[in-house]
This record gives C-alpha cells, sequence and structure tokens, in this order.
C-alpha cells in the first residue's frame, strides 16, 4: 500500500502541467508555430480557397448550358375549347369535319373540339456562346488576379506574423539577459557586503556603509523583480500567438553576434519594387482595366448557338421534336448608359494610379527610414561595446583603490551601477538591432 501511494504520487506530478518537461524553442520554431495557428493568416488562406472556387466559377462560362424541363398536368376543363358550327362557308365546316374525324377526334354533340385537358411535355435543351463581347474572357482574367490577389495579402499577412514572433522573442532573449546582468551584479554586492562586515568589524569601515550596500541590494530585487514580471508577460503573448505554454516554454537562441548593415543594404525603389504590397498595387490597376473591358463587352454583340430536343402527350399523333438554333444579340440603346459606365471605370483607374504612386512614395521612405534605424543600432552596438569596456576597468580600478582606502563605497557602488548600465545598454541596442533587421529584411524582401 504504501508503494502504491508513492507511485500514485508520481502519476500525479507527470500529469501535472508545473511538471512537464521544457519546450525547447529557437525563434525559427516560434515562427513556424506562428504561421501554423495565427488565426488571421488561416482566414488569409481561406480567402484564396474562395478565389480559386470564384476561378472555377468564372471558367464553367465557357463550358455549354444544359437544362431539361419536364410538365405533367391534369386540368379541369380543357386548355383549348372551340367550335365551328358558327363558320359560314359550309364548305370549310365540312372540310374540318372530315379533317379531325381522320385523326380521330370527335367533335361531339355540339360540334366542339376540346385539346390539352391533360398530358405531358419534355424538354431538353443546350446552348454555348460563341461570343459574349469578351466578358468570359475578361472574367476569367479577373478571377485569376483575384487568386493572385489573395496569395500575396497571405504573404503581407506572414510577414507581420514573422515580425511580431521575432520582437516579442528578442525582447523576452533581452530581459533573459538582464537577469544574468543581475545576476552577476548580485555576486559582487554579496560579495561587498561579506568584506564590508568584517572591515566594519574591524573598526575599518563605517557601519553606514552597510546601509548604503542595503539599500543598493534593494534595488537590485526590485529591478529583478520588475524583469521576471516583463517575462512572464512577454512570454504569455509569444505564446498565444504561437499557440504554445508559456509556463513551460524555454527560448534557446541568443542576441550573440550580428552582421553588419552594408550585408543587407538595398537601393529603396529597388526594395519597393519587391515588395508584396508593390504587387498588390499593380494588381489593383489591372483589376480596373479589366472590369473596362467588361463593361465595354455589354454594349457588343453576344452570338450563341444551341440546339433542343422536346416531345409531349398534350396533343393525340404528337411525335418528337428538335431544332438547332444560333440567337445574335445586339444592344441598341445600351451605349449612352455604357459609356458613363466606361467613364467611371476610367476615374477609379486614374485613383488606383494615383495611390499607386503615393503608396510607392511613402514606402521609399519607410525603407529608408528602415535602413536608418538600423545603421544607428549597430552605431549604438559598437558605442555600447567601447562603453561596457570601460566600465568594466573603471570597476576594476574603483575596487583596487576602494581595498586600499582611497576611494569610499559609494564611489564602487556607482562603478557597479555604471557597469550593469553598460551591460543592459548593449543588451537593449542588441536586441533593437534585431527587431530592425527583420523589420529592413521584410520591407526589402532581402
Amino acid at each position: 500500500m504504501k508503494y502504491l501511494h508513492k507511485i500514485l504520487i508520481v502519476l500525479v506530478l507527470a500529469v501535472s502541467p508545473f511538471f512537464l518537461p521544457g519546450q525547447n524553442l529557437s525563434v525559427q520554431d516560434c515562427i513556424e508555430m506562428a504561421l501554423e495557428n495565427n488565426i488571421d493568416l488561416k482566414n488569409n488562406y481561406l480567402e484564396i480557397d474562395k478565389a480559386k472556387a470564384t476561378k472555377n466559377e468564372a471558367r464553367a462560362e465557357y463550358f455549354p448550358t444544359v437544362s431539361a424541363q419536364a410538365l405533367a398536368f391534369d386540368a379541369a376543363r380543357p386548355l383549348l375549347s372551340f367550335g365551328i358550327d358558327d363558320i359560314d362557308n359550309a364548305l370549310v365546316r365540312q372540310t374540318l369535319y372530315t379533317w379531325f374525324a381522320e385523326y380521330g377526334i370527335n367533335m361531339g354533340l355540339e360540334n366542339e373540339i376540346e385539346l390539352a385537358q391533360n398530358g405531358t411535355a419534355v424538354n431538353m435543351m443546350a446552348t454555348e456562346p460563341i461570343y459574349a463581347g469578351g466578358r468570359i474572357r475578361n472574367g476569367n482574367r479577373l478571377a485569376k488576379l483575384g487568386i493572385e490577389a489573395a496569395e500575396t495579402q497571405a504573404l503581407v499577412k506572414e510577414d507581420e506574423v514573422r515580425l511580431q514572433t521575432e520582437s516579442l522573442y528578442w525582447q523576452i532573449v533581452a530581459l533573459q539577459e538582464k537577469i544574468a546582468t543581475l545576476d552577476q551584479l548580485d555576486r559582487l554586492l554579496d560579495t561587498l557586503d561579506k568584506d564590508l562586515a568584517g572591515a566594519v568589524e574591524a573598526g575599518l569601515a563605517m557601519p553606514t556603509d552597510q546601509y548604503k550596500l542595503k539599500v543598493k541590494q534593494n534595488e537590485s530585487r526590485l529591478n529583478r523583480k520588475k524583469v521576471e514580471d516583463g517575462i512572464m508577460l512577454l512570454k504569455m503573448a509569444l505564446a498565444q500567438h504561437i499557440g504554445a505554454d508559456w509556463q513551460t516554454m524555454a527560448l534557446t537562441d541568443t542576441l550573440g553576434l550580428e552582421t553588419e548593415p552594408a550585408t543587407w543594404f538595398l537601393p529603396a525603389t529597388e526594395a519597393v519594387a519587391n515588395r508584396h504590397e508593390s504587387h498588390l498595387l499593380d494588381l489593383s490597376l489591372k483589376a480596373e482595366k479589366l472590369k473596362r473591358k467588361m463593361t465595354l463587352g455589354e454594349a457588343l454583340p453576344s452570338l450563341m448557338v444551341g440546339g433542343s430536343a422536346s416531345y409531349n402527350t398534350v396533343f393525340e399523333h404528337s411525335k418528337p421534336n428538335a431544332m438547332v438554333f444560333a440567337v445574335l444579340q445586339v444592344p441598341i440603346t445600351d451605349w449612352h448608359k455604357t459609356s458613363y459606365k466606361l467613364k467611371k471605370h476610367d476615374l477609379d483607374a486614374e485613383m488606383a494610379e494615383n495611390t499607386r504612386r503615393d503608396l510607392t512614395e511613402k514606402m521609399e521612405m519607410q525603407t529608408n527610414q528602415a535602413w536608418f534605424n538600423l545603421e544607428q543600432s549597430w552605431l549604438r552596438i559598437t558605442m555600447a561595446q567601447t562603453a561596457l569596456s570601460d566600465a568594466e576597468a573603471n570597476l576594476k580600478i574603483t575596487e583596487d583603490y576602494y581595498e586600499a582606502g582611497l576611494v569610499a563605497l559609494s564611489d564602487v557602488l556607482e562603478a557597479q551601477t555604471l557597469l550593469k548600465q553598460s551591460r543592459d545598454e548593449l543588451t537593449d541596442s542588441r536586441m533593437e538591432y534585431r527587431v530592425n533587421l527583420v523589420t529592413y529584411r521584410l520591407l526589402t524582401q532581402y
């Protein structure tokens, strides 16, 4: 029983979420998970499927249209009833009597014919458009553009997801590195605390120095709490974004070394030409031109051919029948209305061209700004590296002077604070560079 109890405890711990093994994730892992789980992106993919369905619908216009009709009826009274006794010409009356008798139609006592009181009728027809003013062809082209636009819009959304994912990822990594910096600072403060306690006991230091040190330790604990809370919140955000468990999520990539900005430089005009957004603007202009052609097709003649076959039992001695036909339709009075529609399309096309030109200029400015940000963050890294080296050297000298009794404790604490700030500045600049780099690469599609 005792062993069974232990086994049950192990099983409970095994299934508990707090004891699940950690999920080690690289930045690329997170990007792939985000692309797979993002709801907006899933909807974009559904829009592609809708556009393909529209394309298939438009393609069906090329195929013949086949229809069939069947009718069965039983009327209370004949649908067709008429008499011939009132005809003045006796010869005509006699001829009609004779003719109806030959076909087995009894005129009855009142010399009245009654037809179509019941019966069935079946008809089948097939039609094929030969020429429709280019509307079918242009409709298919427009539907194809719709697929291309939906696919391009999905690529734009994928870029947004990548940027958001990497931004969250590198923010978390930066805060984790700040925790490491706080660990190093705490070790320095602990060592100083031990040394100071001995010095105060030996009368070599003032008790007020211990209070100063305690203030610095409390400040460090508060900073740690802020950083830990920041990591937790950002992990929650990243986990929700990629569909993971933030409690078991562990990020494996580090900020590490960076590649110089010059490696990724691309002229703004060339970069904008590579943008998915530029392609969308081009597609919008093409769509407006196709819509104009389809409107023009409404005012052009159209030709359709077809055939039909029919059979009915409404009349006695009815026989199957069939025919072929051609229909030519020429709009006569639509040109006036069509001219106004064409004018509207011309204006829409002009507006689309203006929008494309305006957004192209803005995207060039955006690209240049992203490049400037990348260069500035790289310069910030180099300056932070120099400042860190100086801060490390300054702390070493200050500690040596403190041990020799040449400087006060406050000088050491200040030097330690400066070192922490320098490390944090380098961490922030590296994180900033990572985010600026992915932003620039997405804008340039490099």
